[in-house]
This record gives C-alpha cells, sequence and structure tokens, in this order.
C-alpha cells in the first residue's frame, strides 16, 4: 500500500435503491476528506465497494467486483462496506484493508477509518452520523433516491437483511424535507422515497409514513415522488387518503408478493394470506388512478410443491401485474429457510421461473396495451441517436424520437406503439 498522501476515490455499488443512496453518502463522504472522484479504478488511491448480500448470486458478485478492484489496482486503498462486507459473505484470497458491514452505526465507523489513511483534509469531517448525513445531489440521475428508513425486524425466514442492516431506524422529517429540497433545487424532477422497509416508517413513533408524505408534498416546485417497496400490511387507510389526494405521488406501487400460495406464505413468515394481499391491492384499485402494481416473487421456496407454485401463478395471473421480478430461491446463511427440509431441486426451480417469467411478460403487454393512443407524461432520463427515453407516471418505459435535448424534462407523448418492454410515442410538445 502506498504510504503516500490520497487524492482521488471510486465507489462501486452493488444491489439495490438504498445502496445507491448509502454509495451518494460514502461520495459526499469523501470529498469531504478533499478526495476528487474518478471513474478509473486504476487511478483510484481509495476504492470503496459497495456490496450486496440479499442472494447467493449477489453475494458471488460483490466477491467478484472485489477481487476485480483488487487485481486492477494493488496499491489502492480497498474498503468494503454494505450488507456483504463480512467475512462469511466476501471471503477472498486476499482480504481487502478495512470492512466496515451494514448497521446503525455503519458511516459512522467508514468515517473512523478514514481517518487512518492519509487524506488531503485529515482533519475535515467531525461527528458524523449515518442517518442524519443527508446528501445533495445523485449524480447524473434523473430521478433521486431519498432513504428515509434503514433495517427491518419483519422477519421473514427467507431473508438475511434483519441480520445485516439490524434494527428499523428512522430518517427524521425535518431532515428528510431539507435533503429533499435540496434535490429538488438541484435539479431532480423525480424523488423516490426509499427504505430497507420503507413502510415501516414511524412505527412505535408518534409519526408514520403518511405524515412524511405530507411534509414531502409542501416542498416548493416539487417534481414527481415515487414510493419504493411495500409490504401490503403496510397499505395503510391514511396512506392512501394522503396518495389519493397528493397528484405529486405517481400511481405505482411496488407491493412484494414472494408468493401466491397460503402454504409458502406461512413458511416464509410473511404475516398475510394471499386474500389479504388482494384485498390491499384492490384497496389501492379504489383510491388510485389505475395504479400499477409491480412485484417481487420467489420461486422454488423449500415445500413448494407443483400445487402450491399453481396457486402462485394463478394468483399473479389474477392480479395482473405490469411488472413482475421472478427470483429462483438460494439459501442465505444462518436463516430458517435454510435449515428447512425439502429444498428443491434447481432444474425443477429454473423451469417453474421460466414460466413465472413467461406470465411476467404477458402480463406487462396487457398492461401497457391499454395506453395505445392515449397521452401520457414522460419524464426523459437520456437522449441517445435522436431517441429520448423515459418513464411514465406508471412506471412504464417510454420511448420516442426527438432532435432536442430534454434531459430531466418532463414531455407529453401520445402513444402509438405497446409491447412487454415498454411503450412508444410520439412528443407532443
Amino acid at each position: 500500500m502506498s504510504t503516500n498522501q490520497l487524492h482521488t476515490y471510486l465507489v462501486h455499488v452493488l444491489g439495490c435503491k438504498v445502496n445507491k443512496y448509502d454509495g451518494q453518502q460514502i461520495e459526499q463522504l469523501l470529498e469531504r476528506y478533499g478526495l476528487d472522484k474518478t471513474d478509473q479504478s486504476d487511478e483510484a488511491d481509495v476504492i470503496v465497494v459497495h456490496t450486496c448480500g440479499v442472494t447467493a448470486a449477489a453475494a458471488q458478485k460483490s466477491r467478484q467486483t472485489i477481487r476485480k478492484m483488487q487485481r486492477n489496482n494493488p496499491l489502492a486503498h480497498v474498503i468494503v462496506t454494505g450488507c456483504a462486507a463480512n467475512d462469511e459473505l466476501t471471503q477472498i484470497d486476499q482480504d481487502p484493508v478495512f470492512r466496515v458491514p451494514a448497521g446503525a452505526d455503519w458511516l459512522q465507523r467508514l468515517a473512523e477509518q478514514l481517518d487512518s489513511l492519509a487524506m488531503p483534509k485529515q482533519h475535515g469531517v467531525k461527528g458524523i452520523e449515518t442517518d442524519t448525513f443527508t446528501i445533495s445531489r445523485f449524480n447524473d440521475h434523473t430521478r433521486a433516491f431519498l432513504k428515509v428508513q434503514d433495517g427491518c425486524d419483519i422477519g421473514c425466514s427467507f431473508c438475511i437483511i434483519p441480520q445485516l442492516r439490524k434494527e428499523p431506524r428512522d430518517k427524521a422529517i425535518e431532515d428528510a424535507v431539507r435533503e429533499a429540497t435540496a434535490l429538488t433545487e438541484a435539479g431532480y424532477r423525480e424523488i423516490v422515497v426509499t427504505g430497507v422497509s420503507v413502510g415501516l416508517y414511524g412505527r412505535g413513533r408518534d409519526s408514520s409514513l403518511a405524515e412524511m408524505l405530507r411534509n414531502l408534498v409542501k416542498i416548493p416546485n416539487l417534481g414527481r415522488i415515487r414510493l419504493s417497496s411495500l409490504h401490503p400490511g403496510e397499505l395503510t387507510e391514511e396512506l392512501l387518503e394522503v396518495w389519493s389526494g397528493s397528484p405529486n405521488i405517481m400511481p405505482h406501487l411496488h407491493l412484494s408478493l414472494q408468493s401466491g400460495s397460503d402454504a409458502v406464505l406461512h413458511a416464509m413468515r410473511r404475516g398475510y394470506t394471499a386474500e389479504e394481499y388482494y384485498n390491499a391491492v384492490e384497496r389501492a384499485r379504489a383510491a388510485l388512478n389505475n395504479p400499477a402494481f409491480t412485484t417481487d416473487v420467489i420461486v422454488g421456496f423449500p415445500g413448494e410443491t407443483d400445487t402450491y407454485f399453481d396457486e402462485s401463478y394463478a394468483f399473479c395471473k389474477k392480479v395482473g401485474f405490469s411488472q413482475m421480478h421472478v427470483f429462483t430461491y438460494s439459501p442465505r446463511p444462518k436463516t430458517m429457510a435454510a435449515r428447512m427440509g425439502q429444498q428443491i431441486n434447481g432444474a425443477v426451480a429454473m423451469e417453474r421461473s421460466e414460466r413465472l417469467r413467461d406470465l411476467g411478460e404477458t402480463m406487462a403487454s396487457d398492461y401497457h396495451r391499454q395506453f395505445q393512443d392515449l397521452e401520457v407524461e414522460v419524464l426523459v432520463e437520456g437522449v441517445k441517436d435522436g431517441k429520448a427515453t423515459g418513464y411514465s407516471e406508471h412506471y412504464i418505459p417510454v420511448e420516442f424520437q426527438t432532435s432536442e435535448n430534454l434531459h430531466r424534462q418532463l414531455v407529453p407523448v401520445q402513444i402509438t406503439e405497446t409491447a412487454a418492454l415498454g411503450i412508444s410515442g410520439v412528443n407532443r410538445l
């Protein structure tokens, strides 16, 4: 390792929206130490790999990324943070200098490690607190993520995240409003309110996610607000009332299902039945304007018989999701599901996954088809070779031809074609 003063950094983020937000915190922390950003790993003096451990594949990708960074730049200080930052999930031949696992005070612990390095501003960072360290940018993205909650204690039998992210904790509403205001003033036209289990916000205190949203929608010149994943039990009447009365909050819900079979849901310890999930969907449909429902489904969970899978398949078809993320079950260390009997044969699980993905494409086509000849509002995320791409209010990918630089602009588009992967149309500006 070089003992010379450090000048540049690179942050590589794997995983979910929460991790992407964490990555922005890491970048702005490193810049407080006087480091400059580089996109080239072989030019970086400090490399932070912010890892994901939600699945076995994610942990493997994290290990591969760490090894790649070390090969590309053996003189860099490689720091491993995030959900797979412990030895069990990212064992590698050559250990990184530091590991900072996820948890309530992970950013403080990262700052303590950085204090030991030869930084340009050795004493420039004091009093760091993870949950109050706000960000003011989201790089060149069109949408900015706003993390208002971290941690989880729901206790699903397949999930390792409560062991890694620890107990639930919230960002104060005033801090969230201040951060969202800064992001709005910086030009971000859409803010995604996110968390490990964002619907837990305010639990046990005199607050709620609905109260958070009431305050956010009052921000001057606010564009769109979108919510990340919710548990169906978190879709309260208070939340739907705020949602339906706030045109800034988009009619799109990511409502995690995981299985449509009651027997599998019980084994997963999800805390609801298929009927209760469907009731939540129907309440949202009654309150909102034709909302889009996206979801996650796990296939091949221990004990999932052909009958249970068929129940799950039929239930997904009944709901009519606009997008469905299908995951083949993989056991995670120290979880209840990893110790269960009746583990499913890999070939069987893969075949079921393919069937469910095919259904997902059919449902996406059906949902998108209803927008044929209608006008939608598209937040443009990029323009390349005369083609603009972005997302509609209902979180549908949209593309249209343009000769203008419309990045970050809201554009009316009349839809002329629909397909499973998205819709396309004509700019009506």
